[in-house]
């Protein structure tokens, strides 16, 4: 069974440090992990301070808090603002 996990970053408050791209590509190449398919990083179009990283996973749901992988993403994010988390499953 598929499943998701997903990342949201909102950026650009007081006292919230800059993220680059180049910072968000190097991020993007490190994010592995034996059952990870894919990883993605989207931007908001609406609201340029928004990010979300998508991860991608095969095989079976995570405990509530979710992988290993996304636990130290988070917590790596929130030096740069405020931080979301939630993870999803396909309802096949």
């Amino acid at each position: 069974m598929e499943w998701l996990e997903i990342i949201k970053l909102r950026t650009g408050g007081a006292g919230d440090r800059v993220i680059d791209t180049e910072y968000l590509q190097q991020l993007k190449m490190r994010l592995t992990a034996p059952a990870l398919v894919s990883a993605r990083v989207c931007a908001n179009v609406s609201i340029p301070n928004d990010l979300v990283i998508i991860l991608t996973w095969l095989n079976g749901i995570p405990a509530p808090w979710g992988s290993d992988l996304a636990g130290r993403l988070t917590q790596e994010l929130k030096q740069y603002g405020l931080v979301d988390y939630s993870a999803w499953s396909d309802m096949a």
